[in-house]
């Protein structure tokens, strides 16, 4: 049974139409079909059975009527015989169930009238009178036995009590005072029955009509839950997948399984000089730009069996199934090549290029699939500025052994001997959630930089650059300073956390660095904490465990971050009291298999007999929240909670929630 919005708006109407109205016929029809096999069966069972039990009277019709006992059983046994077999040749070769229940109804009529002419000949009319009363039955059998519809039900019913009404009226010769007891006991059975008739046929409507409703408000809400599904999965500007659904199609990739020889192939693309496209002709214009080539990489992307989805800003993915590099080189080359044939004028390149172009980059998991898509997006990330320095309107693939030395790493390396004088440098916060209050306690300061024309460069390329050229002596420092100002300025909750690399930690006078910004601006050393990443295993390095212990000394806190994405986690808890454990985002998005969801909470559990507060990020999704808060976890963080903003837009959101 299907349903339709025309059965929905009628069952909707049959719903709140008063009971004195006839139902509808189209949706009768579907009650009657709806379990028409089964209704079938019951037709075929309940003919044997009336049958077989009016073939038993036939002990009466000898006992009671023995003149007419040889016609009487006679008609017993040859009318159901007939009608039985009329029932089942109509059920094997029409299967019409208002045929069957015609042809029932049918029997039943010719069965009670049949046996009542011979009987009426009969020289017993005493007895007979007597024994009419299990005339009865057939009138009973009609109204409830087989689930007819009331006006065959009514039909038949009648019929059967008028025939014999008549007979105890006109043609049996007892006292007048008998033929009007029986003929009213007839008349009240006939009344009674039909009244239960009635009312069992609109339960049954009703109770379909329910059912109905029931399945509508189901399909309503599945419906519902497909389009925030949707919408929660779609970039609202371009109709492309968002990094949320991107995440979830690598996820099914990876565990769909590949071919023997396949891999991940991951495309990142960025519009060359979008920002001077937006300034010189316009937000509006930029965002038909972005259409436009959001609707041809999706036309290519379903060519190629590949798809395609939008990751922020001006940057777009694509992922796919890919054989070797060779393959991938030619999918970026054909993407590369298209958004130039669109031919989009663009007005202020500063080039010699006048039409809007892409550059990309290009990364591969390795051939067991298990690398996590963090690590590809920060692998294409570093292949696309690539792609940048060597002129743009072209396409980079990583390669883990010119990662370090390639010409882009040269450039950056110069930028960012500049990248504080010159303004591009900033930090963005993120917020802490307390699991059981769901109240912001904290931030964390995150990095960010733009290269020298207003494009955003992302951490995952120029951290590894400035750990190489040592410029993170100076951008750390100038974070832990940004962070300290804006907690003295601003309050900033309870704690503002700074991620610091294994080359600061290393050096001999960092925790002096700290201690003199936290007295420079008057704060409370436990306002500051410092995050140290567990990939970074310096926990061998003997001056890093010297400043480690002289800022918690202090009263700084000190994070363990990432935990889990190492192998030096446990002998980081065992050599040293962090006052946080931040778990990584992988295991949280793993918890959909039963595997992932136990390994989570061995962790949890772990952390928790050590007496460590424990933190998860990534935290994308209402359930991934309501698990975290049954695992008993202190703090989350996500972009479900709060994406990264600058410290204005915290202000102004703080300064709303306190008015609320």
């Amino acid at each position: 049974m299907e349903l339709t919005d025309e059965v929905a708006r009628r069952a909707i109407a049959a719903l709140h139409r008063p009971w004195w109205k006839p139902a509808d016929p189209f949706l009768l029809t579907m009650l009657l079909e709806r379990n028409a096999a089964q209704n079938i069966r019951l037709v075929r069972f309940g003919i044997v059975a009336a049958a077989f039990v009016n073939s038993l009277f036939c002990f009466l019709d000898y006992l009671l009527l023995p003149d007419v006992a040889s016609t009487l059983i006679m008609v017993r046994i040859g009318v159901g015989l007939f009608f039985v077999a009329t029932v089942e040749l109509v059920a094997r070769t029409s299967r019409s169930l208002s045929l069957i229940h015609v042809s029932a109804a049918t029997g039943i009529i010719v069965a009670a009238v049949g046996w009542l002419i011979p009987a009426l000949q009969s020289s017993q009319q005493v007895t007979l009178s007597q024994f009419m009363v299990f005339g009865t039955i057939f009138v009973l059998g009609a109204n409830l036995f087989f689930n007819f519809r009331f006006w065959l039900s009514a039909l038949s019913s009648v019929t059967v009590t008028i025939a014999f009404v008549y007979g105890l009226l006109f043609s049996l010769d007892i006292n007048e005072t008998a033929r009007g007891v029986l003929s009213l006991y007839f008349v009240s059975v006939l009344a009674l029955s039909l009244y239960f008739s009635w009312q069992l046929s609109l339960e049954r409507y009703n109770s379909f009509l329910h059912s109905l409703q029931a399945q509508i408000q189901e399909k309503v809400a599945i419906e519902k839950g497909q389009q925030l599904e949707k919408i929660a999965e779609t970039d609202p500007l371009t109709g492309l997948r968002n990094r949320r659904a991107i995440s979830q199609d690598f996820l099914n990739l990876t565990r769909n399984g590949l071919a023997e020889n396949e891999q991940i192939g991951l495309i990142l693309i960025d519009v060359d000089y979008f920002k001077r496209f937006n300034d010189s002709l316009g937000h509006h214009a930029g965002d038909e730009c972005l259409i436009a080539l959001a609707r041809l990489f999706s036309q290519k992307a379903e060519e190629l069996g590949a798809v395609a989805g939008r990751h922020g800003g001006e940057e777009f993915v694509i992922l796919t199934k890919v054989n070797t590099q060779e393959r991938l080189r030619e999918l970026a080359d054909v993407f590369c090549k298209s958004v130039e044939a669109l031919a989009i004028p663009h007005p202020d390149r500063g080039d010699d290029r006048h039409i809007v172009t892409i550059s990309a980059g290009a990364a591969m998991t390795r051939n067991d699939g298990s690398m996590e898509l963090t690590v590809l997006l920060q692998q294409a990330d570093r292949a696309l500025y690539s792609s940048k320095f060597s002129g743009r309107a072209t396409f980079t693939i990583y390669d883990p052994t010119e990662a370090s030395r390639d010409a882009s790493g040269e450039n950056l390396a110069e930028l960012l001997k500049h990248a504080i004088a010159r303004g591009l440098v900033s930090v963005v916060y993120q917020p802490f959630i307390d699991a059981r209050t769901s109240r912001v306690i904290g931030y964390e300061t995150l990095m960010r930089m733009r290269d020298f024309d207003g494009s955003l460069i992302s951490p995952a390329v120029f951290i590894p650059v400035a750990e190489q050229t040592g410029a993170i002596h100076q951008l750390g420092r100038w974070a832990i300073e940004q962070a300290c100002r804006d907690i003295a300025n601003h309050g900033m909750s309870d704690v503002v956390s700074v991620n610091v690399s294994a080359m600061q930690l290393k050096t001999p006078g960092f925790p002096l660095q700290v201690t003199e910004l936290i007295c420079q601006f008057g704060i409370s050393p436990k306002k500051l904490a410092l995050e140290v990443t567990e990939g970074i295993d310096i926990a061998l390095e003997t001056q890093a465990q010297k400043n480690i212990e002289q800022l918690r000394a202090f009263g700084v806190q000190v994070w363990l971050d990432d935990f889990g994405t190492g192998f030096a986690g446990l002998a980081w808890l065992r050599r040293f009291d962090f006052d946080v454990v931040k778990i990584d985002r992988a295991f949280l998005h793993d918890c959909e298999s039963t595997r992932g969801s136990c390994m989570l909470q061995d962790i949890v559990r772990l952390l928790r007999n050590r007496g460590v507060h424990v933190l998860v990020e990534g935290v994308e999704t209402k359930q991934q929240v309501e698990l975290l808060k049954r695992l008993g976890v202190n703090t989350m963080q996500g972009y479900y909670l709060g994406r990264p903003a600058p410290l204005e837009a915290i202000l102004v959101h703080r300064a709303a929630s306190q008015r609320a």
